[in-house]
């Protein structure tokens, strides 16, 4: 059991999904996260490959947070490593904030930045870190490594991490004036506690690095959310074991910490970026996690799953995680008379995957068929079935639905002397995870 915190969010509760595996633009693994909720937008920062770009050089996707398509991407020189982002829509554009050079070398040879800097994203530019203006750099004072900033929407203030005596330093900033280049911290600052980066003892099927990894960091109002990775202490360190763990700002003490289960059954699995959003639908406050995959049938390319934990309460003890959103259907797959439909709910425990709905398949299937495909935020990371009702023909009236980490959903059981005309989705409630 976990512990609801100030902002309704439970480490330990029910998860959703905003988008499934979506292929980035370059092969490194994604890295921090953010969205623009305003615009629609999902942001995801990749570090370039240094066996063919320069030392910390990074990529950044824009994607569409309805259809998982990418619809822009910049390359940014010079910047770092991607360890946090902000995003912030003014009026009709998107505004990052992100970790800039002068860069600092790790020990395994990757390339931090160590201030923080804010641009507006201009699909297809090329910014190069070096040019900006020191003005419009940002480093902590006192700061002695890597820093990056991540973006409070709920309170309009900018948290900024840094080094300082050894230790992991938050300062708070409020983002507007932070913008026009006033930067006065606003409250107390933040210092992890020591000891939070030893690996904690958890059922693994290998044992674990004895060091927690940082794999990002949000706050949301008095809570401070830290996304860290205890990789497999084995040749292959992938997946390992992600954590989460939330602090209490003014007391400086944990308030929980659990091992992350969303997003379960990708092939590679690093956790990778952590924020928080508005959800633009419902008003919902929601913390966003990511997770790195290789790409199926490639042994270079990345793609990226976002979840999250919802912090609305269940209403009769269902939660809802996303409501029902039309199918998206096969040529010669029509809707019935009440159109087919997802949603996905939480309920004692369990999540659901739920379906309603006809489909009428002219001129009739006859064989194993692909009828539709589901939405980002229903797709599942493992394959998923049920029998359901199809027309009665020759005493042959159920077939069997199927859907996968693709979203695809396939129905088996037509043959060429028994078609399958219409089906009926309105019982499939089926384990989701």
């Amino acid at each position: 059991m976990g512990t609801t915190d100030a902002n309704g969010v439970d480490l330990s509760g029910a998860t959703g999904r905003l988008i499934q595996t979506v292929d980035l633009e370059k092969n490194p693994a994604p890295q921090a996260i953010a969205t623009d909720t305003v615009h629609g937008h999902v942001f995801v920062l990749q570090v370039e490959s240094s066996a063919t770009s320069a030392q910390g050089n990074l990529w950044l996707n824009r994607i569409n947070r309805r259809t998982g398509a990418i619809t822009g991407s910049m390359q940014l020189k010079g910047f770092g490593h991607g360890l946090s982002m902000g995003a912030e829509p003014v009026g009709a554009d998107t505004y990052l904030w992100t970790e800039v050079g002068p860069l600092q070398l790790s020990a395994d040879n990757d390339a931090f930045g160590k201030a923080v800097t804010r641009f507006r994203f201009v699909d297809g530019a090329v910014l190069d870190g070096a040019a900006i203006p020191q003005s419009r750099k940002f480093t902590p004072p006192d700061s002695t490594s890597s820093t990056g900033p991540s973006l409070d929407p709920v309170n309009g203030l900018l948290c900024v991490m840094y080094h300082k005596d050894g230790k992991r330093h938050f300062t708070r900033y409020d983002s507007a004036a932070a913008a026009a280049g006033q930067w006065t911290p606003v409250g107390t600052t933040f210092v992890m506690p020591a000891g939070e980066d030893v690996t904690p003892g958890v059922p693994s099927p290998h044992p674990l690095q004895k060091t927690l990894v940082s794999q990002g960091f949000t706050a949301l109002g008095d809570v401070l959310y830290s996304y860290q990775w205890a990789p497999y202490d084995t040749a292959d360190k992938f997946p390992g074991v992600a954590f989460l763990t939330s602090y209490d700002w003014n007391t400086g003490q944990r308030i929980d910490r659990q091992v992350v289960t969303g997003a379960d059954g990708l092939t590679r699995r690093e956790p990778e970026g952590v924020t928080t959003e508005v959800d633009p639908a419902t008003g919902e406050t929601r913390l966003l996690f990511g997770f790195s995959n290789t790409v199926p049938d490639t042994t270079g390319s990345r793609d990226v799953t976002i979840g999250f934990y919802p912090t609305r309460p269940a209403v009769d003890g269902v939660k809802v995680l996303a409501d029902w959103e039309d199918l998206a259907l096969e040529p010669g797959v029509s809707p019935g008379a009440d159109r087919p439909r997802g949603r996905l709910i939480a309920l004692a425990g369990t999540t659901y995957l739920q379906l309603r709905g006809t489909v009428a398949c002219s001129p009739g299937l006859t064989a194993d068929s692909r009828i539709g495909t589901l939405p980002h935020r229903l797709r599942a990371t493992r394959t998923t079935r049920q029998n359901v009702p199809r027309n009665n023909n020759t005493g042959r009236c159920v077939c069997r639905l199927e859907t996968d980490v693709t979203g695809a959903l396939r129905v088996y059981g037509a043959t060429g002397d028994n078609a399958i005309t219409w089906i009926d989705l309105d019982g499939v409630s089926v384990a989701w995870r």
